[in-house]
């Protein structure tokens, strides 16, 4: 069954079979390095199971498949669960060094679809490729390897794949290729209208050990695919090292260059795609030779990536630039660069590049298009992408039920913030990072729990000075009704609505000075309020000259109406020019020491109001409304310096002043609003008024 083989012959083998193993390890750590912390776990134990399924279907008929007795060049027909005979060390040599490649084929899968697939879809997965994609595949070129023949159909016709590049690492892309479209790209990987985003890896030192596993792991890979040791292994082992390292180098200065910065990925992926293409011909090519493909190979990582990027193919852990695209290169690269001498005898350069885009082509038909259709059919019915909220809350715990300290800590945070009970401290891991952040949060909360207690204290306090106003207002409006005039507060106490009263048309003002808390926070307290009086002193000579009503004033804010309580049709032009006045008047203040003028906002609408009026002796004390809330928002909304109204104001004073249109302002409750600033006068409030047959008292 097997050709004879020297014990030191076995013996290399046997090492190079555990230093594929290792290469096991190696995507292990790289893989979970790359995804997401809650994902972690999911990731490894992938890693892990996907070679005991390598292992119970190769053996049980996988290994038949590939190194069986052939059927046309295209599968096995024997070997299935061989039971190699005793005392032949060889053939179980051999089976094992085959198992770890086939275990290394179906790997590639786990790290690119990441992060949102069941974990019973990925060992599918894996049974899939293990069991059949790769043997068959691998049967193609490598069929008689076990006793020296050339079975398979790709061989006959002088297909060369030193160690695997497409029967491998090109299988595992296709594959890849064809799970990514079917199951979609993560959550918030390509958002509607955004550029895509980039997900962080939670250990990126991790996953750097991950490639110098593979690294190393990989001098077995290549240099074990002699079949034993000879005097080609320390020549493959070195050109497999030097197209690593100049692809590596290559793929980290074009990332640079094109991003800017040293992206941490770049060299990782550079590296591992130097090592797939050289494995198709590592035992044909020279040193120099070796250096170019690495570094073509280099080349080809962020342009693969970018194009994944715009296909919307969300490839976790970038298997596809690595396995597939650098797989394919180091096909081609064979019938490009390759001794022919070392090839075949009667080979031309021009017929092994065809043989070479044959094999790339039937291998990547076959395992690609084989896997879409399965996977295609079996998610119309079982889907094989866990749902969003699974996805959102990570695979370790959604597929696993594993916690790790981190997302305990999160569950904690996360109770608290819908219960929104935060008596408890979360719990502290000690001498752990998460502990830390754990220890720090707790003291975030406390200082939280002690800012809480402090404003239900202020909120008690502020009931009982509420209930003391209460009262208070109670006796000063008995006291009001005991000082008004007679005949006016007995009215009151036969009809108190007469208090509040309905006017069709008036026009607010409101004005407020222009950071004049900032201001105030710098000055004496009795310079605030003399500068204060000595501004609203005359804002009211201006009311009385236009015959306006003061309501109040609150701090640094000012508000005044026209046409109440007595009517009056040309309220809108009274209140504007005495906003100009305002205007103008209010430049002319300067404070001396800080060399700065004072600007105010005022803001003008007219409308009907509800407004507290006590007879017609201009006892106003408060208007309310969806008119007063408009005026309020054309100050609140306005321009520094400026006088804006509404539309209903400006169709009113366009006689006397030039407006500009500024727009539609969005008002709370009302949507949108059209708003005008008064640019300048254009007659004087004497000029106006005379027209209308009104008098202004001089000022």
């Amino acid at each position: 069954m097997s050709s004879e083989k020297s014990l030191l012959d076995i013996l290399w083998v046997l090492v190079c079979s555990g230093l594929v193993l290792i290469m096991q390890g190696g995507f292990l750590v790289l893989e979970s390095g790359l995804t997401r912390a809650k994902n972690s776990i999911n990731v490894a134990i992938k890693n892990v199971a996907d070679f005991g399924v390598a292992t119970l279907l190769f053996y049980t008929f996988g290994f038949g498949l590939m190194f069986g007795v052939t059927w046309n060049g295209l599968i096995g027909t024997s070997l299935f669960a061989p039971a190699f005979p005793v005392g032949k060390a060889w053939p179980p040599t051999f089976f094992l060094f085959q198992l770890v490649f086939c275990g290394t084929s179906a790997t590639i899968v786990s790290g690119a679809v990441a992060e949102r697939l069941k974990f019973h879809s990925y060992l599918f997965a894996t049974a899939l490729i293990s069991g059949v994609i790769y043997p068959i595949a691998g049967h193609w070129c490598w069929g008689g390897s076990l006793t020296d023949e050339n079975h398979g159909w790709l061989a006959a016709r002088g297909f060369h794949d030193f160690a695997g590049s497409t029967l491998v690492h090109s299988v595992g892309g296709w594959v890849s290729l064809s799970l990514l479209l079917i199951v979609g790209a993560r959550i918030g990987r390509f958002p509607e209208n955004e550029p895509p985003k980039a997900v962080t890896g939670s250990n990126l030192p991790m996953a750097m050990l991950g490639g110098i596993l593979l690294w190393f792991g990989w001098m077995g890979f290549n240099g074990g695919s002699t079949l034993g040791f000879n005097e080609k292994v320390p020549g493959i082992i070195l050109n497999t090292i030097i197209s690593s390292g100049f692809s590596l180098m290559v793929a980290m200065l074009a990332a640079w260059l094109i991003k800017g910065f040293p992206e941490p990925t770049a060299p990782l992926n550079g590296s591992l795609a130097g090592l797939v293409a050289i494995t198709a011909g590592a035992d044909c090519f020279t040193p120099i030779q070796s250096a170019i493909i690495g570094s073509i190979a280099g080349l080809f990582v962020l342009p693969a990536e970018k194009l994944l990027e715009k296909l919307k193919i969300d490839d976790a852990v970038g298997a596809i630039p690595v396995h597939l695209i650098g797989g394919i290169w180091g096909t081609i690269a064979v019938g490009i660069f390759a001794d022919l001498n070392l090839i075949g005898n009667n080979v031309t350069r021009s017929s092994l590049l065809l043989t070479q885009l044959l094999g790339i082509f039937s291998v990547g038909g076959f395992a690609f298009g084989l896997s879409l259709l399965i996977f295609y059919l079996i998610n119309k019915f079982f889907p094989l992408r866990v749902d969003g909220d699974e996805e959102r809350m990570g695979l370790n715990i959604s597929e696993h039920k594993a916690t790790t300290e981190l997302i305990d800590l999160f569950l904690a945070m996360d109770y608290q913030r819908k219960t929104g009970d935060l008596a408890v401290d979360v719990p502290v891991e000690p001498f752990t990072e998460v502990g830390q952040i754990a220890e720090r949060y707790n003291l975030v909360l406390g200082a939280v729990r002690s800012t809480l207690a402090d404003n239900e204290k202020a909120r008690v306090e502020i009931a009982d000075a509420y209930e003391k106003v209460r009262i208070e207002q109670d006796k000063a409006e008995k006291l009001l009704l005991n000082v008004l005039p007679h005949s006016i507060a007995q009215e009151l106490k036969s009809n108190a609505g007469l208090i509040a009263d309905s006017y069709p048309n008036v026009s607010i003002l409101f004005a407020d000075i222009v950071g004049f808390t900032k201001l105030s926070a710098v000055m004496r307290p009795e310079s605030v309020v003399r500068l204060l009086n000595e501004v609203f002193s005359h804002f009211d000579i201006l009311a009385e000259k236009y015959g306006l009503e003061k309501i109040k004033t609150i701090g640094d804010a000012y508000m005044a109406v026209g046409g109440l309580p007595l009517p009056n049709e040309a309220h809108p032009l009274l209140v504007a020019h005495m906003a100009w006045d305002m205007k103008e008047l209010l430049s002319k203040f300067k404070l001396k020491k800080m060399g700065t003028k004072l600007r105010m906002r005022i803001g003008i609408n007219t409308g009907p109001v509800v407004a507290g009026v006590i007879g017609t002796k201009k006892f106003i004390y408060d208007i309310w409304g969806d008119a007063v809330n408009l005026a309020s928002r054309m100050e609140s909304h306005g321009v520094p310096g400026e006088i804006q109204v509404t539309e209903s104001t400006a169709e009113l004073i366009r006689s006397d002043f030039a407006l500009t249109e500024r727009g539609e302002i969005n008002v709370k409750g009302k949507g949108l609003v059209k708003a005008f600033l008064i640019s300048h006068r254009l007659r004087s409030p004497e000029e106006s008024f005379t027209d209308l047959g009104y008098s202004v008292s001089a000022t």
